[in-house]
């Protein structure tokens, strides 16, 4: 509505009023741009209608983001800690791998395979061990390995040594023996290795009589 309809129908009401005050003293006036205050009203509600429904939707939309989030969250802890297992069960197998080896080392039934294997994975680790480019923990988890190998190669090479050692007192016992056996038999022969002749001394005591 312009401002000059509204003027003209203010003027108009105005002398409805007066008309009405003079021939109908205390009657009700009527009332000014009532279909102006209805589309206020209107527009209030309508405008409230809106603010709920934004807000809403902002509501859902925070929700939606916040699911999402979760659920980034939770891939990522999964995936930390099936790369954890998995560095988990690598390490448990390689310990086993080793062992094996140190016990092939040890008993002397190492291969040609087992042998490179062996050698390149300690010089493997001893580098890795003074790359500048590990973290700390590969350059732990590297160091722990190679300590591990060393003294497994140390304790197996000790074993050896003490082996050989057995081996060898053992055959210079035999050796003993045998040689002693050996002068017996030639000495009386027909005796039975092991036995003393008996009444031996008796029998040279008279001869020498």
């Amino acid at each position: 509505m312009s401002s000059f309809s509204k003027s003209t129908e203010f003027q108009a009401t105005n002398a409805v009023n007066s008309l009405i005050k003079r021939i109908l003293p205390g009657m009700q006036k009527i009332a000014v741009h009532n279909k102006d205050k209805k589309k206020s009203k209107f527009k209030q509600k309508g405008s409230t209608a809106q603010f709920i429904d934004r807000n809403l939707k902002e509501r859902v939309e925070l929700n939606e983001k916040n699911v999402f989030l979760s659920k980034k969250r939770e891939r990522k802890v999964r995936k930390q800690e099936n790369k954890s297992k998995r560095a988990h069960n690598e390490k448990l197998e390689q310990q086993a791998r080793l062992q094996l080896l140190v016990k092939h080392q040890a008993e002397g039934t190492l291969t040609d395979t087992e042998c490179d294997y062996l050698s390149k994975l300690t010089k493997r680790n001893v580098l890795n061990a003074k790359a500048w480019d590990l973290d700390e923990d590969d350059e732990d988890e590297s160091i722990e390995l190679q300590r591990y190998i060393l003294e497994k190669l140390s304790e197996s090479q000790k074993d050896s040594r003490s082996l050989n050692r057995r081996k060898r007192v053992k055959l210079f016992k035999e050796e003993i023996k045998e040689k002693a056996n050996t002068s017996l038999e030639r000495k009386y022969p027909g005796l039975t290795p092991g036995l003393a002749p008996v009444g031996l001394s008796d029998e040279e005591s008279s001869d020498d009589e």
